[in-house]
């Protein structure tokens, strides 16, 4: 079976603090733990900073594979995400292509899943 990682990153809100923003990326993380294997993003440390990496908050990796089954739940997941947190966006990038989600209805998420799927196969050619 092919896999493919995928960036999941959301917009933070301008009242959210660190600690909202580490809430928030890890509960996302336990949501995409289910469909593959998620990483947080590490920043690249500071010259100064004796190698110490800091965590991204909102942003993630996910290994998952490219059954259309997976994408489904990968797009369902993100969408259900947004639904609890109003207000916010989500951006998934695979390979070269970016797309943003925003709050989807029924048919646009039916609509991001077919996005989302020849993202990866165009990123696996």
């Amino acid at each position: 079976m092919s896999h493919v990682r995928v960036q999941v990153e959301f917009t933070p809100l301008a009242e959210d603090d660190e600690f909202v923003l580490d809430q928030l990326t890890e509960e996302l993380a336990r949501d995409l733990g289910e469909i593959g294997e998620v990483e947080r993003i590490a920043m690249t440390a500071a010259p100064d900073s004796k190698g110490v990496a800091e965590l991204a908050l909102g942003t993630l990796t996910v290994l998952t594979s490219v059954d259309p089954g997976y994408i489904q739940a990968l797009v369902d997941v993100v969408a259900a995400f947004l639904r609890r947190n109003a207000g916010r966006r989500a951006h998934l990038r695979v390979g070269e292509i970016e797309l943003t989600i925003d709050q989807p209805t029924a048919s646009e998420t039916a609509e991001l899943i077919r996005t989302v799927q020849a993202a990866i196969e165009r990123s696996q050619r």
